[in-house]
């Protein structure tokens, strides 16, 4: 394996881009990501990426899951070497489409938002998490941020730190993705493939505003107060009535009461067969301050 340049970082291991040759399978120099923890860590950060690994070797092959391809494990550092998908993750990607969106509000004749794209990233996520459900494993994490966006705009469910088999209830503190966790796992530290449901709601929400950050007027502190008085992330203007309400119903507070990935996946389905079109951006009744919910940055801006 030969490292390249580091392309991501975390409080506990670098990313690199590498090339390896003659990995099982893969004739001649491939190009892959390397994710390697420290040298320097402490027993818990080196049991959680040896669980990353063994995780992702559960979870297995799939089209929009990100593969793992080989280990190391015997010797220092630790790494995962991990295909390479090279267009960088879906919240910068719609992001770019944001800016875009603008551009053709303010010049109509410019490149316009091509809504089924949005359509199939939503049936791809679906998709890679229905895999996962079936092999029982809750991802935790699922957000834009931790998608990736590879050749022919295939989407890859990525970041498996935080992923466990089955039911799990978290007891240990760490870091965790506030406005996408569930209710379940605010107020009980409790994960399934139900709080998984909830989370792929709140991506919804992020494809069909260009990646608007979720309640950005609520506070951290005062989010699981919102959640619990029956409070939702409100229907962004540009949003049917229809694909809002499968939204709701990801947002269950009784995680019984939410639809499993296969039903999301047929629903998703459903619209692409009717060719229904759930979310628009050729609307002109309001500016695209009104019609977009904040980013991070341009309420720090504010």
């Amino acid at each position: 394996v030969k490292l390249g340049v580091e392309i991501g970082k975390g409080a506990f291991g670098r990313v690199h881009l590498a090339t390896v040759e003659n990995l099982s399978g893969l004739p001649g120099p491939t190009l892959v990501a390397v994710k390697q923890i420290k040298k320097k860590v402490g027993l818990d950060e080196r049991d959680d990426f040896l669980a990353e690994i063994a995780m992702m070797k559960r979870v297995g092959r799939h089209d929009n899951i990100v593969v793992m391809l080989a280990c190391v494990t015997l010797t220092q550092p630790y790494s995962m070497i991990l295909e390479y998908v090279p267009y960088g993750d879906l919240l910068h990607y719609l992001r770019t489409l944001r800016t875009v969106y603008h551009q053709s509000k303010a010049f109509p004749t410019s490149r316009t938002i091509d809504t089924e794209e949005l359509h199939d990233f939503a049936r791809q996520i679906a998709r890679g998490m229905e895999h996962l459900e079936l092999k029982g494993i809750t991802h935790r994490d699922l957000a834009a941020r931790n998608l990736l966006v590879s050749e022919g705009r295939v989407l890859k469910i990525s970041d498996f730190g935080l992923s466990r088999h089955g039911v799990y209830v978290n007891t240990r503190k760490r870091m965790l993705p506030l406005r996408w966790l569930a209710l379940e796992s605010m107020t009980d530290n409790l994960y399934s493939s139900q709080s998984d449901v909830w989370a792929f709601g709140v991506v919804l929400w992020e494809i069909c505003t260009l990646g608007g950050f979720p309640y950005a007027n609520v506070a951290d502190a005062q989010l699981m107060t919102y959640l619990l008085s029956g409070n939702r992330l409100v229907r962004p203007d540009n949003v049917s009535e229809k694909l809002y309400q499968i939204m709701l119903k990801c947002w269950s507070a009784n995680p019984d009461d939410r639809p499993t990935f296969h039903q999301l996946r047929c629903s998703l389905e459903d619209f692409e067969a009717h060719h229904e079109n759930y979310v628009d951006f050729n609307c002109s009744t309001s500016s695209p301050a009104h019609t977009l919910p904040p980013t991070e940055e341009e309420i720090a801006v504010v």
